[in-house]
Parts: C-alpha cells; structure tokens; sequence
C-alpha cells in the first residue's frame, strides 16, 4: 500500500502562504503597557522630636455678600461653615505633628492665629484663631491645655477658625504658624 500525496494548485498554494504569514504575524503583535506611580510615606521619629505630617487646609469655598467663617476642629478633623462662607468639595484637614520624648511632662506652646495671604498680592488677608489638641499612643484625642504627661508618641493636631470677609476675591491664600513642644 503507497502513499498518495495532495496535490495543490498555485491558487491553493498562495492562499496557505498568505494564512501562515498572518499566523506568524499575529504572534508578533506588540504588547501595550500603563504605568502609574504611587506614593509611599513613613514617618519616623526620635526621642525628644517633633516632625509635621500634615498641613492645616481649610479647603476651596466661596465668600458671599456677607461675611462668615469656616472651622477645622482639631479633636475631629471636620469642617464647618456660617456666614456666607459655602464649602466646595472635600479636601480638608486638620495639622498634623509627632512626636516622643519627655521624662516628667511636655509643654506646648505656639502661635494662636495665623494670617493668611493670597499669592500675588491684591486681596485682603485673612486671618485665623488655632486651636490645639493632643492624643498618645496610649489613649484618645483631648484639647490641649499647656501640659501633657510622656506617654509613647504624642501626636499634636492644629484646627482653628478662618474669618473670610464678605467678596472675598478669588484666589490661593497660604499662612505659617509654630508649635512649640518642650520636652523636659
């Protein structure tokens, strides 16, 4: 018994070049990739430092045709609004220190107000009331007098009050304060 091959004609024959060249191309296909960064954050802190991990931001609002304020509270982190004053959008915190340190008590002292300005100029400032708040790692969030007792990391929180005035022109508004921690 022989055997008997397949004859293919020159049609056949370009037909069966021209599928396996597609075969060959298709596995040649360039593969398409997305990047995206992400951010990774650690904070550490030694004994009898003190380090921000985060900034007060009152947020975006907007200034009516009266007056009014808007409010952080430093114990929750939450804010308010009176006034003319309308928040827009979330983004809001309250500051955020660390620190550790201390062998009988920690003072804490800082600025009460701060007053903030519009870059570029052309606007009135405005300014805000701080107030202070402080947890350990041991226990919870309580307004802060002048002393806390050493106990683990202290972590301070700043909130405050923001008086806007009324027409307040658009714009970003940036101020500084201090936290002072004596650790003794």
């Amino acid at each position: 018994m022989g055997i008997q091959g397949t004859r293919l004609g020159r049609g056949a024959m370009r037909t069966l070049t021209i599928a396996a060249a597609a075969a060959s191309a298709m596995q040649c296909v360039p593969a398409y990739a997305a990047d995206m960064a992400g951010t990774a954050n650690a904070a550490v802190v030694r004994p009898n430092t003190l380090i921000k991990t985060d900034d007060l931001d009152f947020g975006t609002m907007t200034s009516g045709a009266t007056g009014g304020t808007v409010s952080i509270n430093a114990v929750t982190g939450t804010r308010t609004t009176t006034g003319g004053v309308t928040p827009v959008g979330a983004g809001t915190q309250r500051a955020v220190f660390q620190g550790t340190g201390g062998i009988l008590l920690i003072t804490v002292s800082g600025d009460t107000s701060v007053t903030l300005t519009r870059a570029g100029g052309g606007a009135p400032n405005m300014t805000a009331s701080l107030v202070r708040a402080a947890s350990t790692s041991g226990g919870g969030v309580a307004l802060l007098g002048a002393t806390l007792l050493p106990s683990g990391v202290q972590t301070y929180y700043i909130g405050g009050t923001l008086t806007v005035p009324a027409n307040q022109p658009a714009g970003d508004y940036s101020g500084t304060f201090t936290l002072t921690v004596n650790y003794l």
